[in-house]
């Protein structure tokens, strides 16, 4: 039996709160199959996730167990399942531009980088999450530090320019730590939902002409978007546009409004116009509507699990296959069903990466 893959959070907000809660429920009720794309990755199953070390600066979250922080204020995940305590307790992380805008934090607790160091070393945490709030790139970098320095596979599920910097890139590999992201694509979100769109009419030579993409929702994150946009509008539409190679097309894509009385749901709306054989228009419409929190878990379990097979096989820097499946802003862009082979393909072994 494969040991568990221990695993820290940076950022206990809402995606946070759906990890831990589906972990936790899966291990509670081996009976339920989890709904993932890989049920294994190797050895490993989603309930081979352990959490070790938590961090964050939010004064109602530091200092509490992480099983009681992911549903403290301003947190409004859709609750599925009480863990019980799991004697992880949340630290206070480095703030630089970590402090989320629209007044989600009223009361900043602050760590160092050193302390988180001292807690991913201390607790032996071999792959740290990181879902720090958008517009964060300098607490980002920080974290992605911490783990270079204990060894622990980073994964960036946030905009920041992390797995896409060459500078980060070389760092990782030269310290065989795997390095996994950026911006997590959810399991049906309206990024890879849009891009599967673009795609096929690429593939069945249809011209794009236009497309948007506009999502709105009442998460925390949102209240920050609505200030901090410009990171997650760059690799949403890069991410779409990216599907379509050879054609040129406008698209406009961005989260526009926070609206509280959503919750934890978020609707997105997508037009894309074309023209097919003869110069005759198409226009496809779509709405989906999804929990926000609980959409990107799946992935970020994936994701954790083909760290770890990364960081037993001492493959370090940024891990192509599994971020062009997982992420929205990968160093390497695929479509999702390359993205998938590419995947299986790591885990049987057949690519390094």
């Amino acid at each position: 039996m494969d040991m568990p893959i221990r695993v820290g959070i940076a950022g206990v907000g809402n995606c946070a709160s759906a990890l831990v809660q589906g972990v936790e429920m899966y291990k509670k009720y081996p009976e339920l199959e989890p709904l993932v794309a890989f049920k294994k990755v190797g050895n490993y199953t989603v309930a081979d996730i352990e959490f070790t070390a938590a961090f964050d600066i939010d004064a109602r979250k530091v200092g509490r167990d992480l099983a009681e922080a992911i549903f403290s204020p301003p947190n409004n995940a859709t609750k599925v399942y009480q863990p019980g305590k799991l004697g992880v307790v949340v630290r206070a992380g480095p703030v630089l531009d970590g402090k989320p805008e629209g007044n989600v934090v009223d009361k900043v607790v602050e760590g160092s980088l050193e302390d988180v160091v001292r807690e991913l070393e201390s607790t032996n945490t071999e792959v740290l999450v990181n879902y720090l709030p958008t517009g964060a790139r300098k607490a980002a970098e920080a974290y992605a530090e911490a783990a270079l320095r204990a060894r622990a596979a980073f994964i960036n599920a946030m905009p920041a320019p992390i797995a896409t910097s060459e500078v980060w890139q070389r760092k990782f590999a030269e310290r065989e730590v795997p390095l996994l992201g950026d911006d997590t694509q959810n399991q049906i979100g309206a990024t890879v939902l849009h891009k599967t769109l673009v795609h096929l009419l690429s593939l069945r030579g249809v011209e794009i002409m236009d497309t948007y993409q506009i999502n709105v929702g009442g998460t925390p994150d949102f209240a920050n978007l609505m200030y901090r946009r410009g990171d997650k509008e760059k690799t949403k539409t890069a991410a779409v546009k990216k599907m379509a190679e050879g054609q040129d097309f406008n698209a406009y894509i961005a989260p526009v409004a926070y609206i509280p009385f959503l919750g934890d749901r978020k609707i997105a709306h997508m037009l894309i116009e074309g023209r097919i054989f003869g110069g005759v228009p198409i226009s496809i419409r779509v709405e989906l509507e999804v929990h926000d929190a609980w959409n990107s878990a799946a992935v970020v379990s994936d994701a954790i699990r083909l760290a770890k097979l990364a960081l037993d096989r001492h493959i370090g820097g940024p891990i192509y296959s599994a971020s062009a499946w997982g992420f929205k802003n990968p160093p390497v862009h695929m479509p999702p069903e390359e993205a998938y082979r590419a995947v299986v393909e790591f885990i049987n072994g057949e690519r390094n990466n």
